[in-house]
């Protein structure tokens, strides 16, 4: 009885990992109208005017622009826009560029949702000179280049992640992706 358990247990383990990896794809196919333009736009390799498409997908789901959002949208932001986003900037960039990317690098410098709460100035530091951002500079990201060889991992997508809050939009963005599972 036991053993029949276990084995259960294991299959609805697998059966739930393959429909968390699914349901991106399922997400995109019922939702065509607001992810096709960024999906062309990728494929097509235009990855700046993907970046700027990406915040306006992005904020337009919560029904908000990047001028307007509020740390309190952020921090519920639903998972699944930041799912279907990410994977089509991995799939258009052979991994190079996506949340789950940018999560990882993040968590590779030592970021934890505790380093956010903190708001470790020298960690976002690193992670910004990670890839590619300069932000203390009024400058978002590295030069205006379509060429994803010349830009460093994790660059983009880029744009959401500045706004009249500052650091702080960055840091629960951040949180958002962790606690969404993404690099699950």
């Amino acid at each position: 009885m036991e053993a029949a358990v276990a084995a259960l247990s294991e299959r609805l383990t697998s059966l739930s990992a393959q429909v968390q990896q699914h349901e991106g794809s399922l997400n995109l196919v019922a939702d065509v109208a607001r992810y096709g333009p960024l999906r062309d736009l990728l494929a097509a390799g235009r990855f700046q005017e993907a970046d700027a498409e990406t915040a306006k997908v992005l904020f337009e789901s919560i029904n908000t622009t990047l001028e307007d959002v509020t740390p309190e949208e952020i921090a519920t932001f639903p998972a699944g826009p930041l799912r279907i986003i990410d994977q089509l900037w991995r799939s258009h960039s052979d991994g190079r560029f996506g949340f789950r990317v940018q999560e990882t690098l993040y968590r590779s410098l030592g970021g934890t949702l505790d380093t956010l709460i903190a708001q470790d100035l020298d960690l976002y530091r690193a992670f910004c000179e990670r890839v590619g951002w300069r932000p203390h500079e009024g400058s978002g990201g590295p030069d205006d280049s379509d060429d994803p060889a010349a830009m460093p991992v994790g660059a983009l997508p880029r744009r959401c992640w500045f706004s009249s809050y500052g650091m702080k939009i960055t840091n629960l963005l951040m949180a958002r992706l962790i606690t969404a599972g993404l690099g699950a």
